[in-house]
């Protein structure tokens, strides 16, 4: 029981140092000609593998919390929307910090491993929850994270976007049908590859 203990504390230990080594770090952002795409849900998600939903939703906090200190250290358009850069920061910036930058990470995991438990299994079918699940948390990601700033945010975000009110549901759209579906395309293929060596390698304790 100790052993399982102290490699559960481990594992934590290990997947957050990660999440903050991407998330504070360049190394967590692919910048293509035509698209940028993060990789720091990446730990969350194969955390969620071995840690559970539990674990999941705890990597997702800790995702967030990378994701809130970025606002400060190196801000763009969306953290001065979400911190209230030049407008005050009040109640309803800090409901914008809860909504759009921990919820979606927090669901990210807490879904994630939902899924891969749910669908479980070993040899392929273990492949095949790895990817499903790698895909859904992160579609989950940006579809909760965009969607927190259309609902909670809506003409800053045009405003920021350049785009007209009416035209920012689509403006968003688009980023979850590119941005959105390649992140989650290199989700499937890191995660099942992180997924089988750690999976592989816990196994032989």
């Amino acid at each position: 029981m100790r052993k399982i203990q102290t490699r559960t504390i481990v594992l934590y230990g290990l997947f957050i140092a990660v999440i903050f080594l991407l998330g504070l770090t360049p190394l967590g952002y692919i910048n293509l000609p035509i698209a940028a795409i993060t990789t720091v849900h990446i730990p969350v998600i194969v955390g969620g593998y071995v840690l559970g939903k539990k674990g999941g939703a705890v990597l997702g906090f800790f995702f967030g919390l990378t994701s809130l200190i970025r606002c400060f250290t190196t801000p763009d358009a969306t953290a001065a929307v979400i911190l209230g850069t030049g407008t005050g920061f009040g109640a309803y910036n800090l409901l914008l910090i809860l909504a759009v930058i921990f919820l979606p990470r927090i669901l990210t995991g807490l879904f994630s491993s939902a899924l891969y438990e749910l669908i479980g299994g070993t040899g392929k079918r273990q492949i095949a929850a790895m990817g499903v699940s790698a895909f859904a948390g992160s579609m989950t990601n940006t579809v909760f994270y965009l969607g927190g700033l259309y609902l909670l945010a809506f003409e800053q975000t045009a405003n920021i976007m350049g785009v007209a009110g009416s035209a920012l549901l689509k403006a968003l759209m688009s980023i979850v049908a590119f941005n959105g579906v390649l992140e989650a395309m290199a989700a499937v293929i890191l995660c099942i590859a992180v997924g089988k060596a750690l999976s592989a390698y816990i196994n032989k304790k």
